[in-house]
């Protein structure tokens, strides 16, 4: 009879509270921190970068490393943290899901309008063009967004989706879209519908291709060319 047992498989506690405690940061910069900052004068979209730089996304960095720091895998950061780079069929589904995100996006549009829901965050909502005086604002922008969309992809996808696989199996994703939608309440209920199809397509595809790079590129594929042309007045 064999007594020994077998690897000891990561609690998914710690990465559910991670969720869970990036969301009560969200929203207490959201609702809280950004309007009070912004009723001093500061743009409300300013108030939000800055404020989140340092307590939103700081914090969750620190605790997908404190969580990276827990386990003792042996392996290399790139295989860890599924950073190979991406092969032919990687990009077919990483385009792919980037196409399903924007029509998946569209057609919550529709149903958000349909409810007389706002599906920007309280602080995008009535954004005017970043010109003139605002324009610096486009810079605060670019440092702020690689560290929203690489931070988010790097804890979520890279360190937590793994963890997450070795509890749940190929049913892993489902817990990670829905903890990653906890992250986004604190934007309301129009924005949480607005994003249904990333929550879901994102840690669908990250997972069935083991690889966080496409999590980035759906990610951002959407986001980052959408808020610069809104900024710059082009939509």
């Amino acid at each position: 009879m064999n007594d020994r047992a077998g690897p000891r498989l990561p609690s998914l506690v710690p990465d559910v509270a991670l969720f869970l405690g990036g969301g009560v940061l969200v929203a207490g910069v959201v609702r809280v921190a950004a309007p009070r900052w912004a009723a001093s004068g500061v743009d409300p979209l300013a108030a939000w970068m800055g404020l989140a730089l340092a307590f939103v996304f700081g914090p969750i960095l620190v605790g997908g490393w404190w969580l990276l720091r827990s386990e003792a895998s042996g392996q290399g950061w790139v295989e860890r943290l599924r950073l190979r780079r991406p092969s032919a069929a990687d990009w077919r589904w990483g385009l792919l899901g980037l196409a399903g995100i924007g029509v998946g996006s569209a057609a919550m549009f529709g149903v958000c309008r349909a409810l007389g829901l706002d599906p920007s965050p309280p602080f995008a909502r009535g954004l005017e063009p970043l010109l003139g005086a605002r324009l610096w604002m486009l810079g605060l922008w670019a440092f702020y967004w690689p560290v929203n969309i690489l931070g988010e992809e790097l804890v979520w996808r890279g360190i937590s989706l793994p963890r997450m696989e070795t509890r749940l199996g190929h049913r892993a994703w489902m817990l990670n879209g829905l903890c990653w939608g906890t992250l986004h309440v604190g934007f309301g209920p129009g924005n949480l519908i607005m994003l249904l199809p990333t929550l879901v397509l994102v840690p669908w595809i990250a997972q069935r291709r083991r690889n966080t790079w496409l999590a980035v590129l759906m990610h951002a594929g959407l986001s980052g060319p959408g808020f610069v042309a809104l900024a710059l007045g082009l939509t």
